[in-house]
This record gives structure tokens, C-alpha cells and sequence, in this order.
């Protein structure tokens, strides 16, 4: 290849590198933390339906029905700017915010109403503990280098025409 052909080559790759560098790199480290979330932080502890949560207070909620998991969404990444993007990953189920920060729960009817060891229970409000389990994990994937890799990695298929 000729000057002439690298310069042609070259401006070809920042072409695509800037069309779809950031929305791909953007989505997989999305995808890694996604994963993390879903299948170690909140398989990490488990119980019966009807027995006390067991995980220690400050640690990721127990599973019961796995439907905290199966509410964590990916979305398409989108692009913020010529060379950024971003992709989110969020809970869609109404109790997710308060099992991260924590809270007190009141009734906006008359009560309250819960199972536990196989009896029914009922009050006005309810305060929950923090069960952290998004800011953790986002935080372990960035320090464990997770996101980092799964960045090249997708940088290096742009790159690579794959």
C-alpha cells in the first residue's frame, strides 16, 4: 500500500471508529455490568418465600423469586456526542430503589401486609435496611478492571472491521 492508500486507510478507520466506537464500547460495558449485577451480586444470598431475608444488612438482598433480577434492563446504547455514548442499566420494578438505599415504607392504604413463617403481618410503615447492590457492583467491575477490558475488547472489534 502506497502513502496515498494508508492516508485513504487511515481516514476510513477514524470514520469508523467515530460512527461506531462509542455506542458499541458504550453498550459492552453496559452488558458486563449487567451481568455482574444479575448473575453474582443478586445470586449472592437466597431464601424460602415467607422466611426472614437472610442476607446481612449492608449486603446485596437475598433472592427470593429472582424478580429483583429478572427486572434489571439493558438498554441500546445512544449516542451523548461525536465520540461518547452511553448505555444504562436499571432496575424496573417498584421496591428496587429502596432495597439500594434503604427507607422507610408507609402504607397508603390501610396497611401494610406481608408473609413470614407462614403467618401474615401487617403495619402502617416498614423501614428497610440499605441492601446496596447496583452502586457496589458498579464500583467492583470498575476496580476488578471488568469494564476496562470489555471496552478494549469491543474498541479492538472496531477496529478489526468486526
Amino acid at each position: 500500500m502506497d502513502a496515498q492508500g494508508n492516508v485513504a486507510y487511515l481516514a476510513q478507520l477514524r470514520q469508523r471508529i467515530q460512527a461506531e466506537g462509542p455506542p458499541r464500547v458504550a453498550y459492552a460495558m453496559a452488558r458486563e455490568f449487567h451481568e455482574e449485577v444479575v448473575d453474582v451480586t443478586l445470586t449472592r444470598f437466597s431464601h424460602k418465600r415467607g422466611t426472614k431475608t437472610p442476607s446481612p444488612p449492608g449486603e446485596p438482598p437475598a433472592t427470593v423469586g429472582g424478580h429483583l433480577r429478572r427486572a434489571i434492563r439493558l438498554y441500546a446504547a445512544s449516542r451523548t456526542g461525536a465520540y461518547t455514548a452511553e448505555s444504562r442499566v436499571r432496575p424496573l420494578i417498584v421496591y428496587a430503589r429502596i432495597q439500594e438505599t434503604g427507607g422507610t415504607v408507609t402504607a397508603h392504604g390501610k396497611a401494610l401486609r406481608w408473609m413470614s413463617g407462614g403467618s401474615a403481618h401487617f403495619a402502617k410503615s416498614v423501614t428497610l435496611p440499605k441492601r446496596p447492590y447496583m452502586g457496589p457492583t458498579h464500583r467492583a467491575v470498575i476496580a476488578n478492571g471488568r469494564m476496562r477490558r470489555a471496552a478494549v475488547a469491543e474498541m479492538r472489534l472496531v477496529v478489526t472491521g468486526g
